[in-house]
């Protein structure tokens, strides 16, 4: 089998026909606080992982969470070598998760500039960074991030972190933390420049996910576009396929970079090689459609929200977000979105599209950690999905 196929994410945006919304009671939220969930990954079999101050919780079906490392309110630097012992870790704010093949979750320590992992008994190591920041590579704990930021994993265990403060995509082995820059240079403040490799620039680099041929997306924040980076052939190639790199900004959908975004952090894509982005500052969700990118150009389009800020669930462009953030697909093709600053949920959005790739209509899911319900805006489909 290709790499590429390996590679290949296996959820895609679903079709269906009928909105309506439910609310389901979700037993042991409380257990989460006033603590908000701040990223989120699902795993293939679909587990799901949320960290929520500086603790990583696991969700059952029904939404109930079970510590498997960390604490909520001390952090610190401390792995932990005693299965079942998750909670005598100690991590300092992960911004990116991800789950590996093997059921093992890797965590983008940002304040520690580390990559931990934590296997399925709980044992928690350190993968490389050593709990101080800045630029080196290296094998294990010689190697040096500087505010690491988003993860993805591909199926061979590679990993790949983006390095927010250094500007730059890093690579890391699985089996002994080697840790080598794949594109960007390390350099302060950095810019912007497509390019090979060390001639590439970034500036806060966000969010990434693998695309369907096993490259790298990501969210360049401060650049306000979508970046590419090539994996395999023309290793390390970064091309824009989305948006300007102005630095104020905008919002406007439109094909390449007639587009504009405003600060995106997430990213994920789906089987059909559509890009979800968070648009942060914009408090929507963008879609660049897969089927475009190829031959015409990528185009962007506004899956759900708007510029305006708010707390509603609904329709497309009539639901509100505040300060979207982190993204996952589960297992039922639904996208998952950490909403920042609305008082710590989880928000689902489900897509529609048409035959020919085009959007036809978005929904939008609301789990809300306080009030520990889970209000789902079934659209498309006449069945409630838990």
């Amino acid at each position: 089998m290709a790499d590429h196929e390996r590679n290949r994410p296996p959820r895609n945006l679903r079709a269906g026909l009928d909105a309506r919304v439910t609310s389901l009671d979700l037993q042991g939220l409380d257990i989460l606080g006033a603590h908000v969930i701040t990223c989120l990954a699902v795993g293939t079999d679909g587990t799901r992982v949320v960290c929520t101050g500086s603790a990583l919780y696991t969700l059952s079906p029904s939404g109930l969470p079970t510590l498997l490392a960390g604490h909520q309110i001390t952090t610190g630097f401390i792995d932990n070598a005693l299965a079942g012992q998750g909670g005598a870790a100690r991590f300092c704010s992960p911004s990116g998760i991800a789950v590996d093949g093997a059921g093992n979750v890797l965590v983008v320590d940002m304040f520690n500039h580390a990559l931990r992992k934590v296997a399925r008994n709980g044992v928690v190591s350190t993968l490389a960074g050593n709990g101080m920041n800045g630029y080196a590579d290296g094998v294990g704990n010689t190697a040096r991030f500087n505010e690491p930021y988003g993860i993805a994993v591909d199926a061979n265990g590679t990993i790949f972190v983006t390095d927010f403060e250094n500007n730059c995509v890093r690579q890391v082995r699985p089996d002994d933390g080697a840790v080598s820059t794949l594109a960007g240079n390390g350099a302060a403040g950095a810019g912007f420049a497509d390019g090979l490799g060390l001639a590439a620039r970034f500036k806060g680099p966000a969010g990434l996910a693998l695309n369907t041929e096993g490259h790298l997306i990501v969210a360049d924040s401060n650049n306000n576009c979508i970046r590419r980076v090539m994996t395999t052939n023309l290793r390390g190639l970064v091309t824009t396929v989305a948006g300007s790199r102005e630095r104020s900004g905008g919002f406007a959908d439109g094909v390449g970079a007639a587009a504009r975004f405003l600060c995106p952090t997430g990213i994920a894509v789906d089987a059909n090689n559509n890009i979800l982005v968070a648009d942060t500052h914009n408090h929507c969700i963008r879609m660049i459609a897969g089927f475009m990118m190829a031959s015409l150009g990528a185009r962007v389009t506004t899956v759900a929200g708007s510029p305006t800020i708010g707390t509603l669930d609904g329709m497309g462009t009539s639901s509100r977000f505040n300060y979207p953030g982190a993204l996952a697909l589960d297992e039922h093709g639904r996208l998952l979105v950490v909403d920042h600053n609305n008082r710590g949920c989880l928000r689902v959005v489900k897509a529609s599209l048409a035959p020919s790739g085009q959007l036809m209509a978005a929904r939008v899911l609301f789990f809300q950690v306080h009030a520990r319900t889970l209000r789902t805006v079934i659209a498309f489909s006449g069945t409630c999905l838990v």
